[in-house]
């Protein structure tokens, strides 16, 4: 099956949204996509995370069974985790080096307790703690995959719906995600759920009740209905009368009902565009936002750690408008670079990365015709992010 790259090109404008809410907020070049009130790049990376999720593996276990899912969830997890964990250290020696202030973390007595943290992932910097969340949210799958496997989709919605309103209604501590910051909490992983467990359902059922046939036609009533919740959110609670409501219907670490509701109606209006936009375009007009978007997660990690490093070694802040652009361009440029080297060395997973320098070397040193065995291709739509 073909790739969708409507699904790249929408993960891209994720990863943008983060990038320029990270190095240029408030500012013009983020203007496009933090128009539309309490929708950002988290939101929808995590939408489309478990989408993604549940296209893959609806497909992986029903040719090769439920252990094979489970066996590759489980690197899919070690994978996150090794990237969080890179983050972490980053971080950690950043704060080290004398930049605590850069990581907006509390101070460390060395580099024991700062292993010890990076490891518990207890000491993530701001703007890299999505992957943390990411693995709470993935683990779930080890549940949800056996009931979509005997078509129990109602139950998993209709449970998944049921704890983001306990979520909302009152939220034990151990349904918040902490690190070691003035402000420990980071998310409510049992609200933020909303956004991924209905999204894994939906993909796992997508080719099923044709989906994207769906969305191709009646896009015009996915764009007017954005449209008018941008229109409801911007002039009466954003800007408008109800504006000392916000704290309530939109507050991000309880993930409210109105930063859930502006993803779910926004992120499909997006694709939708996308989709129709590559019906007449040629795919290189949106290259870069395909390219990083096929490389979701590396590209995270990239602007997580330009987070820190910038400041430090190219940068120092305050930044003007015009070193706020220029590095949101560096940032993104490096994401979208790497993406390229990926494609051209044919690296298809990070994994295989010491097996195919040592087959290169291996093939320039020994006589022959220098094969390199091909590496492993994502088999459908979409591939899981990274």
């Amino acid at each position: 099956m073909t790739r969708d790259l409507a699904i790249d090109a929408t993960r891209g404008v994720a990863i943008w949204s983060m990038i320029t809410a990270h190095f240029a907020l408030g500012m013009r070049i983020a203007e496009p996509t933090h128009s539309f009130p309490y929708v950002d790049g988290m939101s929808a990376f995590v939408l489309l995370s478990g989408f993604v999720l549940g296209l893959v593996y609806q497909r992986w276990i029903e040719r090769h069974g439920l252990w094979f899912g489970y066996q590759r969830l489980t690197k899919r997890i070690v994978v996150l985790y090794l990237c969080q964990l890179t983050i972490a250290l980053v971080a950690v020696a950043a704060a080290m080096a004398g930049h605590r202030w850069l990581t907006l973390l509390l101070p460390i007595d060395g580099w024991g307790e700062g292993l010890r943290l990076a490891l518990s992932m207890n000491y993530l910097p701001s703007g890299g703690n999505i992957l943390l969340l990411y693995m709470v949210l993935m683990a779930s799958a080890y549940v949800v995959f056996p009931l979509l496997m005997r078509g129990w989709w109602v139950a998993v919605l209709s449970g998944s719906i049921a704890l983001y309103v306990l979520s909302q209604i009152h939220s034990p501590h151990w349904f918040f995600l902490t690190q070691s910051m003035a402000s420990p909490r980071t998310e409510n992983w049992a609200a933020w759920q909303i956004m991924f467990v209905p999204a894994l359902v939906i993909g796992w059922n997508w080719r099923r009740w044709q989906g994207a046939r769906f969305i191709d036609r009646y896009l015009p009533a996915f764009v007017l209905v954005a449209v008018g919740v941008w229109l409801v959110f911007h002039y009466v609670i954003d800007a408008g009368p109800l504006a000392d409501l916000e704290p309530l219907v939109a507050d991000k670490v309880s993930f409210a009902p109105a930063r859930a509701l502006g993803a779910w109606v926004v992120v499909p209006a997006v694709y939708g565009v996308f989709r129709a936009l590559l019906r007449v375009w040629h795919h290189d007009w949106l290259r870069p936002l395909v390219m990083t978007g096929a490389r979701s997660l590396d590209s995270y990690v990239i602007q997580a750690i330009a987070l820190i490093i910038v400041p430090i070694h190219i940068a120092h802040r305050p930044w003007d408008e015009t070193t706020s652009i220029a590095v949101t361009l560096l940032v993104f440029g490096a994401c979208w670079a790497w993406a390229e080297l990926r494609r051209a060395a044919e690296i298809d997973k990070l994994h295989r990365l010491p097996a195919i320098a040592y087959d290169a070397t291996r093939s320039r040193a020994t006589p022959g015709d220098g094969t390199i065995e091909a590496p492993e291709r994502e088999p459908v739509a979409g591939g899981v992010p990274g």
